[in-house]
């Protein structure tokens, strides 16, 4: 996988942060703008179809009412009853008389039972007919109300949408009321209802023409709107540049077509997206040219600084960094300088104390030449008085040389079975002192044996029990005694003797410093116990019958803390 360096990672978060928003935001303002367009739009058309179905039901509903007027009038039914020797004069006076509120919206027309119209309100040939076997005259008179249908090519009539009812002589079919309207009544009817943009499409029931506005394709549309319906299909014209809203009126079952331009044309959308890609671009150049600029301001002091930490790694601890910024940059340059500084003092430091040190050993080397001559000389001390035949000088000489070889080995940490034996040994040094005066008892666990203990931690226990415990008393005896209890290793001296004084068993416990007169060995335990183990570990007094106990915790594992039993 490619590492990019810090500079590519800045600029590609300045294009990040000034591209992905803008990309976003634009986006989504054309989107709520295209929609925003498009909802106007359609609230639009829809109230404006709405308001003409709901003129063209209530200029059906008059109509209604005025042929079903008709159809009742004797003088209408007299006339055509009794063929056409009746008073036409009055049939007239009637017809006018009782359309005469609709004169200007539609044509009025009597027919006789064979079809032929006798009676108009328009200027049409006087003897026009319609056929009474089929059509609009059979629907009128098999349904008995008022029907409508679009006007028939065959009828030979102007008229592109006509309605009819029945006129009835005892219930026998005489006549008909004959409702005509042309193309310029149905213009006259929504003139005005419809912005003039938008185009008019009227169908029947059957999806055929009935009217269009004179823009419209009529050949064309009517049958590709039919098709569409039919297979489910959004109306949509050929190029898709039109929104058609369809409502169906109640009365005549007509569809009303409300053909509306989209409220964004195509070139309009082609030039938004132009403006905002360009608008992109601008903003990716600046983007490109502020980032990089201030990339660089911000990547030559690193860069410096880069520079100069790889020649520190290298050893070079006398670099600088020219430092004229104040601003973060420049305070992180010279923090790096001072950082430089302390590192040469600190190694300086370092030099002098190890050549301390090292001094410091070769007297610890030369002092170890004395205790190793001591060592030697108890050695030749304990074979004298073998030879000579005395066994305790050789067995004091042998025990007091043991614990010299211990005290000045290196090793820290022993093993509690080489603690033991090196109490061992002073005791045994101490019973030719002090023949019969006391016994040590060892009960300590064998599990035990090789946990690791500091060095020298019971002998001055043990020798604190000896010279201070039994001092005036005739005979003592010094139990250790060892167990663990899970982590935790735990050791106990313990004497019968006179015990230790309330006043040194203050000032143990206060932590006052010691004099040369007091117990000088427990400060020390005590001491080294914490400062290996911690202030949770260390020596401490137990409440006994008689004598003194003094009790050790420390890590069964040499390290750890305490653990709870």
């Amino acid at each position: 996988m490619k590492n990019f360096s810090f500079r590519q990672k800045l600029l590609g978060a300045f294009l990040a942060i000034g591209i992905i928003p803008l990309l976003i935001c634009t986006l989504l303002m054309l989107n709520i703008f295209r929609i925003s367009l498009n909802r106007n739009a359609e609230d639009t058309a829809q109230s404006q179809i709405s308001a003409m179905t709901a003129d063209l039901t209530s200029f059906l509903a008059d109509c209604e009412t005025v042929m079903n007027q008709l159809r009742i009038q004797p003088e209408v039914i007299l006339a055509l009853d009794g063929g056409a020797g009746g008073d036409t004069q009055s049939v007239y006076s009637a017809l006018y008389n009782t359309t005469s509120s609709l004169l200007q919206e539609a044509n009025f027309s009597i027919y006789d039972k064979t079809g032929q119209r006798v009676f108009s309100t328009a200027s049409q040939p006087q003897f026009a007919a319609l056929p009474v076997r089929w059509g609009l005259l059979s629907a009128a008179e098999n349904s008995g109300g008022v029907v409508y249908r679009g006007a028939s090519a065959l009828s030979k009539s102007s008229a592109c949408m006509q309605a009819a009812c029945t006129i009835r002589n005892g219930g026998v079919p005489v006549g008909y009321v004959v409702l005509d309207m042309t193309q310029a009544h149905v213009e006259l009817l929504f003139d005005g209802k419809y912005s003039a943009t938008s185009s008019l499409l009227v169908l029947d029931a059957f999806w055929d023409q009935i009217y269009a506005s004179a823009d419209i394709p009529s050949e064309t549309l009517a049958s590709r709107l039919r098709g569409q319906l039919l297979g489910n299909q959004p109306l949509s014209d050929e190029r898709g540049a039109y929104d058609y809203y369809v409502v169906q009126e109640p009365h005549s079952q007509f569809y009303l077509i409300l053909q509306q331009p989209k409220p964004l044309a195509e070139w309009m959308t082609r030039l938004l997206h132009l403006v905002a890609g360009l608008s992109i671009l601008l903003c990716l150049g600046l983007c490109v040219v502020v980032s990089m600029r201030f990339s660089r301001q911000l990547f030559e002091p690193i860069r410096a600084l880069n520079s100069a930490m790889r020649q520190v790694e290298e050893g070079n601890l006398n670099i600088q960094i020219d430092n004229h910024r104040t601003d973060e940059m420049g305070q992180l340059s010279g923090r790096f300088n001072r950082m430089t500084q302390r590192l040469r003092q600190n190694l300086a430091d370092s030099l002098r104390q190890q050549r301390e040190l090292n001094a410091a050993q070769v007297r610890m080397m030369q002092a170890q030449l004395n205790p190793h001559f001591l060592y030697n000389t108890l050695d030749t001390v304990k074979w004298m008085g073998k030879i000579h035949q005395a066994p305790e000088i050789a067995t004091i000489s042998a025990d007091l040389a043991d614990i010299l070889r211990s005290s000045i080995s290196a090793d820290e940490f022993v093993p509690l079975r080489q603690e033991l034996n090196l109490v061992e040994r002073y005791v045994e040094i101490q019973s030719i002192r002090f023949s019969g005066a006391f016994v040590l008892k060892n009960n300590v666990d064998d599990a035990l044996l090789d946990a690791l203990v500091p060095k020298l931690m019971l002998q001055p226990l043990v020798e604190n029990a000896i010279l201070h415990g039994f001092e005036g008393c005739g005979s003592g005896e010094i139990s250790i005694d060892g167990w663990s209890c899970g982590e935790t290793l735990t050791i106990t001296v313990r004497d019968n003797g006179r015990g230790i004084s309330e006043e040194a068993l203050r000032r143990f416990q206060s932590g006052e410093l010691p004099d040369a007169q007091s117990h000088l060995g427990l400060y020390n335990v005590d001491a080294i116990l914490r400062l290996h183990y911690g202030t949770d570990f260390g020596l401490r007094f137990v409440s006994a019958a008689q004598g003194t106990c003094v009790r050790i915790m420390l890590p069964l594992d040499g390290k750890g803390e305490e653990s709870s039993c």
